[in-house]
């Protein structure tokens, strides 16, 4: 673009517009990540989840197996797919309400979307654990030790996680974390689950972001029974239980949509 003239206090001074436009990005990102607006947003974005859950007509199918693990103090990786993310938090909110004492974890990113997206969880009651990106790189999919720890001190507590394992980068719909290494070291099952709605909007993103829209009808399916991985398990077995659940967590999601549009059960 070149060197544009600028005139300040009567003055002829030269301002390259690249430096212009970068000086604006950086003042809308330190805009965009402060404290106040990140607050702003996550209660925008709280309000249109509870509009949706509570004008919605609601379908929960094999709810009884989390809410047994709550009342038992039992604790389970519960796993949806991240398109799913908007309205999978409801599946806590139940036991919450008869068993207070039971509480849930979400894992997310340490860069600025996952921070946003812990602390709506946060104020849907979840505990965020903030997974460790290496190096401080956005794009790395790492989880440092201290995160670990706190998941495993979680566990043995009786809490539950809730987790999107092809998230924060995908690939859609593919495992890409440690969620069955940890299962089998905590001794926990996983929970396979899906929620769909039977009106939504999809966004060109990466998983096909789904936001599920008010007034619809909203369905919870949960897996009849959680999956729970030896102790002894070899890499090859781990790697067969991850590609069952992935195949349970597409059927899961079929079903759900198929319930919620009136076509199900």
């Amino acid at each position: 673009m070149g060197n544009k003239k600028w005139k300040i206090f009567g003055y002829q001074t030269s301002v390259e517009w690249y430096d212009v436009k970068t000086k604006f990005k950086q003042l809308l990102r330190k805009i965009t990540y402060s404290w106040l607006f990140q607050e702003i947003l996550c209660l925008v974005f709280l309000s249109y989840m509870r509009l949706v859950f509570y004008s919605s007509k609601r379908i929960f199918i094999n709810h009884d197996v989390v809410l047994n693990a709550a009342k038992n103090n039992t604790a389970l990786i519960i796993v949806f797919w991240h398109n799913r993310l908007l309205i999978a938090p409801f599946v806590t909110k139940k036991p919450k309400e008869l068993y207070p004492n039971c509480n849930y974890m979400t894992l997310a990113s340490r860069h600025g979307d996952g921070r946003f997206v812990g602390r709506i969880m946060e104020k849907m009651g979840l505990i965020s654990i903030l997974g460790s990106s290496r190096d401080g790189r956005k794009a790395s999919r790492g989880i440092d030790i201290g995160s670990f720890k706190r998941i495993f001190e979680g566990l043995k507590k009786g809490y539950s996680l809730n987790i999107t394992p092809d998230g924060p980068r995908g690939p859609n719909q593919k495992i890409n974390g440690e969620i069955v290494n940890i299962a089998r070291i905590a001794q926990v099952g996983i929970l396979a689950a899906s929620c769909s709605a039977s009106k939504f909007k999809q966004l060109n993103t990466w998983d096909k972001f789904k936001i599920p829209l008010p007034f619809s009808t909203l369905c919870f399916y949960m897996d009849e029974r959680p999956l729970y991985v030896e102790k002894t398990a070899d890499k090859e077995e781990m790697e067969k239980i991850k590609i069952n659940i992935e195949q349970r967590l597409d059927i899961l999601q079929e079903k759900s949509l198929e319930i919620a549009r009136g076509q199900g059960l």
